[in-house]
């Protein structure tokens, strides 16, 4: 079955299921352009272009090199845009190759919502917070359509003006505001109390966007953060603190903590943007099903990264994917898995192309959003009645 049709059909079933609560038009959806903001789970070459490329094999799966990304392939963003027609997004930050014809990507690897009082040596947290990820888009509207009246070759690798308020705007970020709180030795209770901010500066960058004509937005939020290779060996986690399936449940509590808020904020910027379409997705729940039911899904040790080195998470922070190790006596570059498409988890921090793959194929239908409703009807209003 081709993949529109199976969007269309998922649609047909969920209008039916939902109809006592949502009512959305029945027309399906063209963006002509995406734009992106986010962390590395959804960089497609930003950190990369700021401060050099992710090392082989990052890429190995599909690109076959180095592509910007922190896996060895295609990030959900990707999948998002192959579904909605359009190639994938070059990075904002990339002066190379780039072209912003059909949108542009504002994400880059270690990023914030709110802004960070650190450094990216000190903490690796990005100095691009969503914050900045706006400025640059503000920016970019203006610029790109000076650059674009212009003509000539530059000009045609710029957005039309109308395609801005025809576009998809998607969010994948959060993530490092929670596990930035743990690694400055903060505890639970801090790291909760500080989400209402967070989340109030998600809000404001959300309706900036909305006031520069952007109406349809859609906003993944954070995964299962407790699960991950990189929290798990650096952060202290008792015994009892460890759930069923091996992953640390304080900071997936956390996550679920934020997820309930950032759903809140949500319901709240409907009533505030009456002209927005927003859905969220809860790619949280995907995640921790994927991760601990692996075996069901033609996946292997779901805790142990692919790409690393040593440890019981094959984990090392001082020497990371594409590092180099020495063992007797030999310097040895730390490789990747024998085969990717069985692990879940990359690098110990991101998800493998194959793991994103089965993410997409569940969200792209509507079934994990709120409404549920389709990629291709995102920029349908809803109301619950």
């Amino acid at each position: 079955m081709e993949p529109h049709l199976k969007i269309l059909l998922s649609f047909s079933a969920l209008v039916f299921v939902g109809a006592d609560r949502w009512k959305v038009s029945a027309a399906t959806c063209e963006f002509p352009a995406v734009f992106n903001f986010g962390d590395s789970n959804s960089d497609t070459g930003g950190l990369s272009a700021a401060f050099g490329q992710a090392r082989p094999p990052a890429g190995e799966t599909y690109f076959g090199a180095p592509a910007g990304r922190y896996s060895d392939g295609r990030l959900i963003i990707d999948f998002i845009a192959e579904a909605v027609g359009l190639p994938y997004l070059s990075a904002f930050l990339d002066a190379l190759g780039s072209n912003f014809t059909h949108g542009a990507n504002f994400a880059t690897a270690g990023s914030t919502i709110r802004p960070p009082n650190t450094t990216l040596s000190q903490s690796g947290v990005s100095p691009i917070s969503l914050n900045v990820q706006w400025y640059e888009f503000h920016d970019f509207i203006r610029r790109s359509q000076i650059i674009r009246n212009r003509g000539g070759f530059f000009g045609q690798l710029m957005p039309k003006e109308e395609d801005f308020s025809r576009a998809l705007y998607t969010f994948d970020i959060g993530q490092n505001d929670l596990t930035y709180g743990y690694f400055t030795n903060m505890s639970t209770d801090e790291v909760r109390a500080y989400v209402p901010d967070v989340l109030g500066q998600f809000k404001t960058v959300i309706k900036n966007i909305y006031d520069q004509g952007g109406r349809s937005f859609w906003i993944h939020n954070t995964g299962p953060v407790g699960c991950l290779p990189y929290i798990m060996d650096r952060l202290l986690i008792t015994a009892g603190q460890v759930d069923e399936y091996g992953c640390a449940d304080p900071f997936n509590q956390v996550a679920k903590y934020f997820n309930s808020k950032l759903k809140i904020t949500v319901q709240q910027l409907r009533q505030e943007l009456p002209e927005a379409a927003i859905t969220y997705v809860d790619v949280y729940r995907l995640k921790y099903t994927l991760i601990t039911k692996a075996n069901k899904f033609g996946f292997v040790q779901p805790l142990k990264a692919c790409c690393g080195h040593g440890g019981k998470y094959n984990y090392n922070i001082h020497v990371g994917c594409g590092g180099t190790v020495r063992v007797d006596g030999k310097e040895v570059v730390v490789g990747s898995c024998k085969d990717p498409s069985v692990k879940i988890n990359w690098d110990g921090v991101h998800f493998t192309e194959a793991a994103n793959k089965w993410i997409f194929d569940k969200i792209v239908g509507g079934a994990f959003s709120d409404p549920p409703i389709p990629l291709n009807m995102a920029c349908q209003r809803h109301s619950a009645h």
